[in-house]
């Protein structure tokens, strides 16, 4: 598709109906996305910018010439007339703000790094442990709801929480930049393997391959292999085999759930290729496990309750 066969829309594809005083829309992602089977085609915005704040979930960005993918905790910036779509998965939430160009000249002139940042789309990808990204999504949730509650003032108070989000966006990912370059080779390989741990927690039920973990880091699989190897002295699918058999100890211990529900609640197919992996990584079946420990408890309970009757 050219660029000039891309259409322009005003907020995905309404019209250009907004009342005179329209300068900001808020509404969840799922509010529109929905509506489109979680697809948003290419499509521009002129005179627009928007920001995405995905809460849960992942997808896609869509570009004329690649696809980013991403996954919550982020912030996605669009720039105005700049062509691009989305693809969700269907768990996906967060909030969308589509706000008129004129709020970022004022931005623009901070600094000369904000404004190469709001140049072009943007992932910028948060912690959940960080104060500065806490504090960047708890103020966008802060702007939706005074957004959806108009009060005395509100206007001159979401421009300048808009003002604020778009700055400490931009400093976040430019302050992130700016370590990266900083950190050695070792650090940034450490928190790669932070990262990675906590994607193989979010989806080891998913039985996804290396190439899918490697994608959301932007590693080819040889060197994600090489850096978990060196870092942990395991392979990713070791890694993900690891964390599958602490969630199966865990329901097999703690849940009456039957072993066969087990084995699906883990994303098997097949209970007995799972009675097969359990035995290989732990020496017993998932049956004589969960026997074993609740007999171990049953035990440990025991002696806790004759040390408080002789106290």
């Amino acid at each position: 598709m050219s660029a000039s066969n891309v259409p322009s829309y005003r907020l995905y594809r309404q019209g250009t109906d907004e009342p005179g005083d329209f300068w900001l829309h808020g509404e969840t992602l799922s509010q529109r996305s929905r509506l489109h089977n979680w697809e948003i085609s290419l499509h521009r915005h002129e005179g627009l910018f928007q920001l995405f704040v995905l809460q849960e979930g992942e997808g896609k960005l869509l570009e004329p010439r690649r696809h980013q993918s991403f996954a919550a905790p982020c912030v996605i910036y669009i720039p105005p007339g700049a062509v691009h779509g989305f693809q969700y998965a269907r768990s996906s939430e967060g909030l969308v703000f589509t706000i008129l160009e004129d709020r970022l000249p004022p931005v623009r002139a901070a600094d000369q790094g904000i404004a190469r940042f709001l140049a072009e789309p943007r992932i910028v990808l948060l912690s959940e442990d960080g104060n500065e990204d806490r504090l960047l999504m708890d103020l966008a949730v802060r702007i939706f709801g005074e957004f959806q509650d108009v009060r005395l003032g509100s206007n001159l108070l979401l421009e300048a929480m808009i003002t604020e989000l778009v700055l400490r966006l931009a400093r976040l990912q430019l302050d992130e930049a700016g370590g990266e370059a900083a950190l050695s080779a070792r650090e940034r390989d450490r928190r790669r393997m932070h990262r990675l741990v906590s994607l193989i927690v979010a989806h080891c039920r998913e039985h996804r391959p290396v190439s899918f973990y490697a994608e959301k880091l932007g590693l080819s699989v040889p060197h994600l292999n090489r850096i978990v190897r060196r870092e942990s002295g395991a392979s990713v699918q070791e890694l993900a085999a690891f964390h599958l058999i602490r969630l199966a100890k865990r329901e097999l211990v703690f849940t009456p759930t039957p072993v066969a529900g087990v084995a699906y609640s883990l994303g098997f197919q097949d209970p007995a290729y799972f009675n097969r992996f359990f035995k290989r990584e732990t020496g017993m079946t998932p049956g004589q496990y969960r026997e074993a420990e609740r007999r171990r408890l049953a035990g440990a309970r025991a002696v806790q309750d004759s040390i408080e009757q002789v106290e």
